[in-house]
């Protein structure tokens, strides 16, 4: 019971220290319908921070004869889903794709911000984002359907507390993986512990233990920096 209680507290403690300590991170995304991150089959997720930060990145050419025209919008769940953006206005219009510098739209993943018309955001809530532009430069003020429809051209955005990876899944699957780890590590000294009789001979396995464990905690967080 107390070896249970004590790896339940350093696993909390080590997820706080994660959580704390992590670099904010800086993500691109090629915002345009022709990117494969949008044409799976499920819907496209990118698992965020807060602190962290977004840069859409317009589509641009030096010369093509195939050219993108698109807009950026965020909108509900249902609105996602139904490829509707008439109530919404565009957080950024892709309509200059010859241009010298590249149209970027930055987001801040970010509770509180000093500018006004800018989205906010909360852990453990989702964010969508769609196109319903066409993909012609007259099409681009179209609110529907459009390349959210033909391209699945549409973006969840997950913010988390903890650990960041693709998924919820996959945070739940990591997570469960490392206690799996530290239990499987520990478990031997554990049991000699428990098996001997000497009080003194006790407290120096519980103390090869706890060592023993710490270092693997301590191993295990400056793998994940």
């Amino acid at each position: 019971m107390l070896y249970l209680k004590f790896t339940f507290l350093l696993l909390n403690l080590i997820s706080f220290s994660l959580c704390q300590n992590r670099r904010r991170q800086n993500y691109q995304i090629e915002w345009n319908s022709s990117n494969s991150f949008f044409q799976s089959n499920k819907s496209s997720a990118l698992n965020v921070r807060l602190g962290d930060t977004i840069d859409f990145l317009c589509p641009h050419y030096n010369q093509s004869l195939s050219v993108e025209y698109n807009t950026l919008y965020l909108v509900s769940k249902i609105d996602y889903h139904l490829c509707l953006t008439e109530n919404y206005q565009p957080l950024i219009q892709c309509d200059q794709p010859y241009s010298s510098k590249r149209l970027i739209y930055t987001l801040s993943i970010s509770k509180y911000l000093p500018y006004p018309n800018m989205p906010e955001f909360l852990d453990d809530h989702s964010y969508y984002f769609i196109s319903t532009s066409n993909g012609q430069k007259t099409g681009i003020n179209q609110k529907f359907d459009g390349l959210c429809r033909t391209k699945k051209f549409r973006l969840i955005i997950d913010v988390q507390k903890y650990y960041r990876r693709y998924s919820i899944n996959h945070n739940n699957q990591y997570r469960m993986k490392i206690q799996k780890q530290l239990s499987n590590e520990t478990y031997e000294q554990y049991r000699q512990w428990i098996s001997s009789s000497s009080s003194s001979h006790s407290r120096r396995l519980f103390s090869s233990f706890v060592f023993s464990l710490l270092y693997s905690l301590l191993y295990l967080y400056s793998s994940l920096l």
